[in-house]
C-alpha cells in the first residue's frame, strides 16, 4: 500500500509542476508583438490620429499618382491556374 501511495504522490507532483510549468511565459512570449507595435510606433508621423482617425480626404497630392502606389501596394495578384503547376527542385548540377 505504502509503494502505491509513494507512486500517486510523484504521479500528482509531476502534474503539479507541469502545469506551474506551462502557466507562465516564456521571454519570448512576455516580449510577443514588441518588434510590431514598434515599427508601427515608428511609422506614425501624429500618434494622435490613431486613437481619433480623421474621415477627411487626403489634401495635397495627385490623384494618379496616389492611384499608382495603392496598386504597387495591392501589388500582382496571382491567377489559381498557377498553383496546379509543379514544384520543380533541382539539387546540384
Amino acid at each position: 500500500m505504502s509503494n502505491k501511495l509513494t507512486n500517486i504522490t510523484i504521479v500528482l507532483g509531476a502534474m503539479a509542476l507541469s502545469t506551474v510549468a506551462c502557466t507562465s511565459p516564456s521571454a519570448v512570449e512576455r516580449s510577443y508583438g514588441d518588434a510590431v507595435r514598434s515599427n508601427v510606433k515608428a511609422q506614425v508621423y501624429d500618434p494622435e490620429t490613431l486613437a481619433n482617425p480623421s474621415s477627411e480626404p487626403v489634401e495635397g497630392t495627385d490623384g494618379q499618382r496616389m492611384e499608382g502606389v495603392m496598386e504597387g501596394l495591392r501589388g500582382q495578384q496571382g491567377s489559381a491556374d498557377s498553383v496546379a503547376e509543379p514544384i520543380v527542385i533541382s539539387v546540384g548540377n
